[in-house]
């Protein structure tokens, strides 16, 4: 399906957001790097009501932690791969089964939770692999149900 050009508009907009919100995840490390660490306290600031923001449980670039943990950075970062592969597949036929797709991408990070509290196993890729997925379907189906949305006449 090709978008008119209010969708295109819209799209753009849910593209902008995601990349904005992935610099804002990534902006602590170059705060501290060019010296602004009351700056990048704020960031911190900022998502600590949305994540746990555990050092033991974030990644580190260049010796700065990231503004959220590790699972909630590749969610993000999956929401914006997502986001970008809905451009090329974007299908009103997708939209009827958002559902089923959304339940789908729960089902590793389930799966990876319930090890990680009841059998304390933490498999470290399994981790990374049902965060991206969750991540990256959310935002496919969250991007193209916003366009369908507002994009429509």
């Amino acid at each position: 399906m090709r978008f008119n050009r209010r969708e295109k508009v819209v799209y753009l907009f849910v593209l902008l957001f995601a990349i904005v919100w992935n610099f804002l995840v990534l902006s602590p490390v170059i705060l501290v790097r060019l010296g602004l660490n009351d700056v990048a306290d704020l960031v911190y600031l900022f998502f600590k009501p949305i994540c746990h923001q555990i050092d033991s449980r974030s990644f580190y670039i260049y010796g700065v932690k990231l503004a959220v943990c590790s699972r909630c950075s590749l969610i993000y970062l999956g929401a914006l791969l997502g986001s970008v592969i809905s451009w090329f597949v974007y299908e009103e036929n997708l939209l009827k089964k958002s559902n089923f797709f959304l339940v789908l991408a729960l089902i590793p990070s389930l799966v990876e939770f319930l090890l990680e509290k009841f059998l304390n196993v933490e498999i470290l890729t399994f981790k990374l692999f049902a965060s991206l997925w969750l991540g990256g379907i959310a935002g496919f189906v969250l991007s193209s149900q916003i366009v369908n949305m507002f994009g429509r006449k």
